[in-house]
């Protein structure tokens, strides 16, 4: 996934330490509650107030106050986006609404039930200024992403983050409402000790608002994905007769966004109340596995017409996110997390699992981009290949591969260790400078290609170039069977998409510098690296892709920009491929094109796509993942926050 965070990089938020302080104590006149607090830049003050004794998971009492210029706000306990709770506010009215969310990758984080807001009075907004003023049970103390507990230091020092969003929640009556990406984010050390105080309990019995006790519920409803009901025999089309695509399916309640399609093509959603629905997968009997990120994998049993017959949980484990594959056997199931990749013994017949096993440790903790996918081929069963993604926009030691980022590796499972492969030590390179090439797939030669989000927020000589430029990618990575030490420019050397933003005579998918010099330029990139086989829309963010059972065409899901105006992507695209005389695939049209590609299925207002902000209520769907079925019908994901879904299309 791309740069798209509400609260900043976690390497940006996490990866320093600062000695200062920043923050001070104040009391409130009208609760009398004293706080540690902390002004940002842009006004918005927060407090914290904790109890004397602050060991296990202890409640805390927090107070933002903001401008009411500032649509949102919001607070990161742990200092980051991703892996520790939130608590976000807005205005509503006369008084404020407060918000628990957790959010498990760079999207719009999901309600937290771990946390429940109680409010206090002061939880107000007038004509200058909104409050929240609340006490959190549960904000202190959560499940990291290696499934460990981490409590904050009520002692001591920690780093805390702030956002601001740039336009007004959805629902700002709702505590579940979306909200737009932030426009500012910042972060600081907070001195939770001068936080203590041994009159907390008196201040929460003497301000609590007893008629606004809430809790704060999940913004979406994962009643289909968790449901265990009796199974079915999957029958899935063979390739001999021509799949039909169902009109409807019983149940299944009409989509959620409007959708335009492609002469001859059909779409049919089979499947709502998924949360976060990723990477998707068969297992042997037919049955489709799909990752639901902050929540694990579900399986899902389909019937001969395409719908879903019945569904339940497979593997309940939030810090899963994207990677999903099967060996060749079928018999083991393989999936990842941020950091660590695992396998699990599967038997397709009963859709179960047995005792999960680590594979692979020391994937990058935090940073921009979050998802590890996983693959592996018929041909090469005992090589899992495995791509990680940048830690930041610009992730300078990149440039080695030994940084072990921005890279696809391999990994031999018949030498697997007992404890598992490190990432950055173990397997072997195939291909690098690669910023995060997330949609890994094999042609009918059984060659790798691989389509890559690119970098974001561009300047070259001054100028802004960013809404156009740079160009995504859809790189040609090759044999897996044999080490490919292959540099493909990131985090140097980048692709043109629009050739006007440049006055040196560049042409779409060219290899271009921000910064050339004498010694490095763009006709240096042009020797350095491996070229792109074609490029796509600047900031579409392609995430997965497949090729068809003919291999003449290669689907790629646009999961959708989030820091261009007016948007982009949100869309599934398809790129012809035709087989040369050598053998080789390879794609129809010249590189040199802004039209290598046709779109399948898009949002009929893109311009209402609001990326990771409030894309599950402004009309916009965002697809995802991506898998043939044996009778060449296509089933796609669409993973915006509130009831996501599952659709299966085909031609007619």
């Amino acid at each position: 996934m791309r740069l798209s965070q509400l609260f900043g990089s976690a390497a940006a938020l996490s990866g320093n330490v600062y000695a200062q302080v920043d923050s001070k104590t104040a009391c409130d006149s009208v609760t009398k509650i004293c706080y540690s607090t902390y002004t940002s830049t842009n006004g918005i003050q927060f407090g914290i107030a904790l109890p004397s004794v602050v060991t296990g998971s202890y409640d805390a009492i927090i107070t933002i106050t903001a401008p009411v210029a500032v649509p949102w706000a919001g607070f990161a306990w742990g200092g980051t986006m991703t892996w520790n709770p939130l608590t976000v506010a807005w205005p509503n009215g006369k008084t404020s609404v407060g918000s628990s969310r957790f959010a498990f990758g760079q999207s719009l984080p999901n309600g937290y039930t771990g946390a429940e807001l109680k409010l206090l009075k002061g939880t107000t907004t007038n004509a200058t200024h909104w409050t929240l003023s609340a006490v959190c049970s549960g904000c202190t103390s959560w499940q990291t992403n290696d499934e460990s507990t981490y409590t904050l230091n009520g002692t001591g020092t920690t780093q805390f983050a702030w956002a601001l969003g740039g336009s007004a929640v959805t629902d700002p009556a709702n505590n579940a409402s979306a909200f737009s990406v932030h426009s500012d984010f910042g972060k600081w050390t907070h001195d939770l000790n001068a936080a203590r105080s041994p009159n907390f309990s008196a201040w929460v019995a003497s301000n609590l608002v007893p008629q606004a006790t809430t809790s704060v519920s999940s913004t979406s409803s994962t009643k289909a994905a968790t449901t265990s009901t009796t199974l079915s025999t999957s029958v899935v089309p063979t390739s001999t007769g021509k799949a039909t695509i169902p009109a409807s399916c019983s149940g299944v309640s009409a989509p959620s966004y409007s959708s335009v399609l492609a002469s001859g093509w059909k779409a049919t959603k089979v499947l709502g109340g998924l949360t976060s629905p990723r990477s998707l997968v068969w297992d042997s009997a037919g049955n489709l596995l799909i990752v639901q990120s902050g929540v694990g994998i579900s399986v899902h049993t389909i019937a001969s017409t395409g719908c879903v017959s019945s569904s339940k949980t497979l593997i309940a484990l939030n810090s899963l996110n994207h990677g999903i594959t099967f060996s060749a056997d079928g018999k083991t199931l393989y999936a990842s997390s941020m950091t660590t990749a695992y396998s699990w013994p599967y038997t397709a017949s009963s859709q179960t699992v047995g005792t999960r096993s680590t594979v692979i440790t020391g994937m990058t903790n935090g940073g921009s981009h979050v998802t590890r996918t996983l693959l592996i081929g018929a041909h090469a069963p005992n090589l899992l290949v495995v791509s990680q993604g940048a830690q930041e926009n610009l992730d300078m030691p990149t440039i080695s591969p030994s940084a072990a980022r921005a890279i696809i590796k391999v990994f031999d499972l018949s030498k697997l260790p007992s404890a598992g492969y490190n990432y950055v030590s173990g397997g072997y390179v195939m291909g690098y400078g690669l910023r995060n090439d997330v949609g890994m797939t094999f042609d009918g030669n059984n060659m790798l290609w691989a389509v890559e989000n690119s970098a974001d927020q561009f300047t070259r000589g001054g100028v802004d170039i960013h809404i156009n430029n740079p160009a995504e990618k859809l790189n040609y990575i090759g044999d897996i069977t044999t080490p490919n030490n292959n540099w493909y420019g990131y985090p140097t050397c980048f692709a043109v998409w629009q050739a006007s933003d440049f006055s040196t005579g560049l042409k779409i998918g060219d290899p271009f510098m921000l910064a050339p010099n004498s010694t490095f330029n763009d006709a240096t990139c042009k020797t350095k690296i491996v070229e792109p086989s074609t490029v796509f829309m600047a900031h579409s963010a392609p995430i997965d892709s497949k090729f068809d059972p003919t291999y003449s065409t290669l689907y790629v899901t646009f999961h959708g920009s989030w820091n261009r105006v007016p948007t982009t992507g949100f869309k599934l695209v398809a790129v012809s491929f035709t087989k040369g005389t050598d053998g080789s695939y390879k794609p129809t049209g010249p590189l040199a094109s802004q039209t290598s590609y046709t779109d399948v299925m898009w949002n009929p207002d893109v311009t209402k796509c609001a990326g990771n902000g409030p894309s599950s209520s402004s009309g916009c769907f965002r697809p995802a993942g991506l898998v043939f079925d044996s009778g060449g019908r296509l089933y796609m994901t669409s993973d915006v926050s509130s009831n996501a879904e599952l659709w299966i299309l085909g031609k007619s």
